[in-house]
């Protein structure tokens, strides 16, 4: 599958705009009306395929280029129909998921809006009902639980390919000079002069805190570690002029003053200090072996639905 189904089948995905036609029905019928395929005997209603097409538009641009809109809708339709597949194997193989399941998942679905209100706005204006949301959820959560727990059980990135990957890449890990600065925020409570002049106290004192702990003068607040970021190695041309003025002449422990902010205080202690080479493997390793292992579960997967398109009766209207 190319890499535009792909990116259809994720926007599927979040959108839950797929079929809810059942599994099973008799083969070889005619695709019927308002279906854009049939899938052993499941409908794909090709208004599927334009919400899909809809949404992959309104992300690139483009939506009256005839060649483009048609191209989408093979890729949207395609990735529709693997879907389909993909959630008949699962039932075949016994997936279910239950109830309490569903519901907690339309739960977080509705947190993204602000009201039930909103939320029943926005399925009428999307043409959905909430029992086909809640068939459609159902749908979704099975063909994961699939992946994750019969497909994908037992794929595994051994550490020698990560090491190879690494070794054959090594110059892809190269950096400029870096340094690694932890954060934290100060907000301030209200907008009038004393609540600044507060906020900016704190962060003063915060700020000593923090380099007093440095120098090993004072114990760690769990507290206050909790509400540290670490923000990793960066670039001096990825932190802002003003973050990076602020911490270009400072030494490793050392804190830059109070940066006021839209609604508060940033402070940023420099944690480490490193000049231009190779990330060691240590520190690449786990990113590496996210990109191996993304790898792996795709090819098991388009192995899998290349099995099952062969072996289904897949008619297109």
């Amino acid at each position: 599958m190319s890499s535009t189904a792909g990116f259809v089948l994720g926007v599927l995905i979040c959108a839950l705009a797929w079929s809810t036609g059942v599994a099973g029905e008799p083969a070889h019928q005619v695709v019927p009306e308002g279906a854009a395929a049939v899938v052993n005997g499941a409908p794909i209603p090709r208004t599927a395929v334009r919400e899909i097409v809809a949404g992959v538009a309104a992300v690139h641009g483009d939506a009256q280029d005839p060649s483009r809109r048609e191209e989408w809708e093979r890729s949207a339709l395609e990735s529709l129909i693997d879907f389909e597949l993909l959630y008949q194997e699962a039932k075949r193989q016994g997936v279910s998921v239950s109830g309490e399941d569903v519901d907690r998942e339309i739960a977080r679905a509705k947190q993204k809006f602000a009201s039930e209100r909103d939320y029943e706005k926005a399925l009428s204006e999307r043409g959905w009902t909430v029992a086909g949301v809640r068939a459609d959820t159902e749908r979704s959560l099975v063909v994961q639980r699939f992946l994750e727990g019969v497909l994908w059980k037992n794929v595994r990135v051994p550490p020698e390919q990560v090491e190879e990957f690494y070794n054959r890449h090594r110059e892809e890990f190269r950096h400029p000079a870096q340094v690694r600065l932890r954060h934290t925020f100060v907000p301030i409570a209200g907008n009038s002069a004393a609540a600044w002049a507060d906020a900016e106290r704190r962060a003063q004192e915060l700020r000593q805190q923090w380099m007093m702990r440095a120098s090993g003068n004072q114990q760690e607040n769990p507290t206050e570690i909790f509400d540290a970021e670490d923000w990793g190695w960066l670039g001096r041309d990825e932190l802002s002029p003003e973050v990076e003025q602020a911490v270009s002449k400072l030494q490793v422990g050392q804190v830059t003053e109070p940066l006021r902010g839209a609604d508060g205080f940033h402070l940023f202690q420099v944690t480490g200090q490193r000049g231009s080479g190779v990330i060691p493997i240590e520190e690449a390793r786990a990113k590496i072996a996210a990109v191996l292992l993304k790898r792996e579960r795709e090819r098991v997967r388009e192995a899998l639905l290349e099995e099952l398109r062969r072996k289904a009766d897949i008619r297109y209207r």
